[in-house]
This record gives C-alpha cells, structure tokens and sequence, in this order.
C-alpha cells in the first residue's frame, strides 16, 4: 500500500541561506495581501531566505516584518527559487511623468 502513497511524494531537501517561494492559501491568511479578490491572488510569494532547519521537514523563513503569520513551514509549501532574485530596495517616490504619448 506504502509503495502506491510514495508514488507523487517528493524528496525535498534545502539548504540554509537559499531563496525559496511559499505557498499561501490567501482566502485563509488575510494578513499576509489584502486583495478585493482572493481567487486571483498569488500563489506562491517570496522568494523568502531559508534561515534554519528547524526539523526534517520543517524550516525556518526570513518573512517581512509586516506578514504577521509564523515564520517556520513545511516542505510541502516551499517552492524552490530558480534564476537570479535580488532585493532591489525601495522604489523611487519621484518619478517623472511626460505628458507626451505618440
């Protein structure tokens, strides 16, 4: 019976300092976006820092300080990041605006 359940499961196995995305049910955690339609909100966020291994299975993510939800997860949630992700800081709150369209 065991061999026809490990079927679909995957080994998922990260490393501390990589970049992983989270799956979220946003119809259930109002805290993480506030959207006027849930069916159309994300489905995965992030990506999120990996700080500890906390179990086999468990880790440890640098959430914002402005999620208000728990920051450790299942492996089942987390989404490896692939490609280059960089934090690029604020966006600029001057931005110029031409009134010329062509």
């Amino acid at each position: 019976m065991s061999s026809y359940a490990n079927r679909k499961r995957r080994d998922l196995s990260f490393t501390v300092g990589e970049l992983v995305f989270l799956k979220l049910r946003p119809h259930r955690q109002q805290s993480v976006i506030r959207r006027i339609n849930q069916k159309l909100a994300a489905r995965f966020y992030g990506p999120f820092k990996i700080l500890a291994k906390v179990g086999e299975v468990v880790y440890k993510l640098q959430l914002p300080k402005s999620s208000h939800i728990h920051p450790v997860f299942h492996v089942s949630l987390l989404k490896k990041a692939i490609g280059n992700y960089e934090v690029q800081g604020e966006l600029p709150t001057d931005l110029e605006v031409s009134d010329d369209i062509e």
